[in-house]
């Protein structure tokens, strides 16, 4: 038999949601175990834009600043979002963590409950042999998370679209001015955004190919394929940037989400357990809202544990844990469910076609109307940590 160990809180993910939610609880004076899968810290990829939500969070959890250097404002109509790269966020984040608080190599094998004293404890199996029981779990463990498996949440469906995205560099600088550039419409949607002086992150968003047609994984297929076939008449600014890019940073996946009324009706919370990030609301990107809302979650989160936590004397009290996050659950359950709604809608008619009808939809009902009413929505404040 493995070894066994007690733990307050064990959060099932090293991603954004995970990694935040562990700085929250911090913050509350709890400290938690946060279990990744990976060898290290996933910091493959490219960036994020971040909207006034996400800074909110970041400056609750303490660390917006220390993000500055890596956020140049950028102009995306009247609204002023700013992108950071994924590994600059991540690093801030598990920096704030003690280093044996992030357990990596850590695979889960199953899930279970178990009663003690009135109160529902979590046993977490792992694949080494070792037993982790918790007063509390959290799955942040993306998009097939096994966490949200095990509360019985429906599976994330695919939007029909996929998405290339990617890492520019030049050397010499780019040239660029500091805004946000896209190109919309006939089906698809693709842009960029310059993260600094020599680095731009870019996107390519479309219909996925033909059912039985395998996405290219090879970083130089996936170059090709845009620029040959996907985006060969898009501006010469556009091919450029995509010709730039950082080979290793390309990747090419489908868009996957949860239905809203999923999320509406769904089981987010069990007893002591429950979910956050991508493992609770996958959306698709069209509004940049999937790490925004998962630091929204950690704040959240973060503080209905640590009131908890506070009252009871700095004690995590297993019975009240189920109260706790139905909380939780209640405040985030509708607001995630319109996130995912409006990202799906503003995928849908940006990737509009040519047509005037299309056109009408496009520049007349979204840009001017709908889009700014979708902008105000995400200028949220999940609030403060005052401990």
């Amino acid at each position: 038999m493995g070894t066994i160990t007690v733990e307050n809180v064990v959060i099932v993910g090293g991603g954004i949601a995970g990694l935040a939610t562990g700085v929250a609880l911090k913050r509350a004076g709890i400290e938690a175990l946060v279990l990744e899968r990976s060898k290290g810290l996933r910091v493959n990829g490219t960036a994020l834009t971040l909207f006034p939500n996400a800074w909110f969070a970041l400056d609750s959890l303490g660390v917006s600043h220390k993000l500055a250097s890596y956020t140049p404002s950028l102009k995306y109509d009247a609204v002023g979002p700013r992108s950071v790269h994924r590994k600059a966020l991540l690093e801030t984040l598990a920096g704030e963590l003690p280093v044996h608080s992030i357990r990596f190599s850590s695979k889960i094998s199953a899930i279970d409950t178990q009663q003690h004293e009135g109160s529902s404890i979590a046993i977490v199996h792992m694949e080494n042999g070792t037993i982790i029981k918790a007063k509390v779990l959290i799955g942040c463990d993306g998009v097939h998370s096994v966490v949200s498996r095990w509360l019985g949440l429906r599976e994330p469906v695919h939007s029909g679209r996929s998405a290339v995205r990617g890492l520019a560099v030049y050397p010499q600088g780019h040239g660029l001015k500091q805004i946000v550039q896209q190109y919309a419409g006939s089906g698809r949607r693709a842009g960029f955004v310059p993260l600094n002086d020599k680095e731009v992150y870019w996107f390519f968003t479309g219909t996925s190919p033909a059912k039985g047609t395998s996405l290219a994984e090879d970083p130089e297929e996936i170059q090709k394929e845009i620029l040959e076939n996907y985006a060969n008449d898009l501006p010469p600014i556009y091919l450029d940037v995509v010709q730039h890019s950082d080979l290793s940073t390309l990747t090419w996946a489908p868009l996957m989400f949860r239905y809203p009324w999923n999320v509406v009706f769904g089981s987010l919370s069990k007893q002591n357990i429950t979910v956050a990030g991508d493992a609770m609301h996958p959306m698709t990107p069209d509004l940049a809202q999937g790490g925004c809302s998962a630091l929204e979650d950690a704040v959240i989160l973060g503080r209905h544990i640590g009131t908890s936590f506070k009252h009871n004397g700095h004690v995590l009290v297993p019975k009240e844990m189920s109260e706790v996050l139905s909380k939780y659950v209640e405040e985030r359950r509708w607001r995630i469910a319109l996130l995912i709604t409006g990202s799906y809608i503003a995928g849908w008619v940006q990737q509009g076609g040519s047509g005037w009808g299309s056109k009408f939809l496009r520049d007349t009902v979204y840009y001017k109307f709908l889009f700014m009413k979708l902008v105000r929505y995400v200028n949220y404040d999940s609030g403060k940590l005052d401990f």
